[in-house]
């Protein structure tokens, strides 16, 4: 190999790294963002999955309750336990509709349980993402038709 052809490949190769810099500082935004984007997907899905969760375990709680006043209370412990168990850390709102405790004992009837829980995105840090969503989630339950007042 001649010297002529030595600068060449030393040339090349200066021009290479030259290139690998420039499409690193291109490449390394789009996979920051990326990997936020899928953050943030992934947050609101666990979210989404717990909030359901809690508003089935409140509800089936108020379902087994002998009285209004126990079903309301055990339905909010419940739903507050369940996210605080799996890691979602928000002030939920539960809101229940107990109007089946006002059918006889025998008859049949239902409760439901509404849990409302906003997660926090703007720990995340993305430009132009909302600093949060509002996730609700709502479950229905068969109230105990054996069930005996006190």
């Amino acid at each position: 190999m001649t010297v002529g052809e030595r600068t060449l490949v030393h040339a090349d190769r200066a021009r290479d790294a030259g290139n690998a810099v420039v499409e690193t500082a291109i490449l390394a935004p789009v996979f920051i963002t990326l990997l936020a984007g899928l953050l943030v997907v992934m947050r609101v899905a666990h979210g989404s999955a717990v909030v359901a969760q809690a508003a089935a375990d409140a509800a089936r709680q108020a379902s087994i309750a002998r009285t209004v006043r126990q079903a309301r209370a055990e339905a909010n412990t419940s739903a507050m336990h369940t996210l605080r168990d799996r890691g979602l850390h928000c002030t939920p709102s539960v809101r229940l509709d107990l109007s089946g405790f006002k059918r006889p004992v025998g008859q049949p009837a239902t409760v439901s349980a509404q849990v409302i829980c906003v997660i926090r995105l703007s720990d995340i840090g993305l430009p132009g993402m909302p600093g949060a969503r509002t996730v609700t989630k709502t479950h229905r339950s068969p109230i105990d038709p054996y069930r005996g007042t006190r």
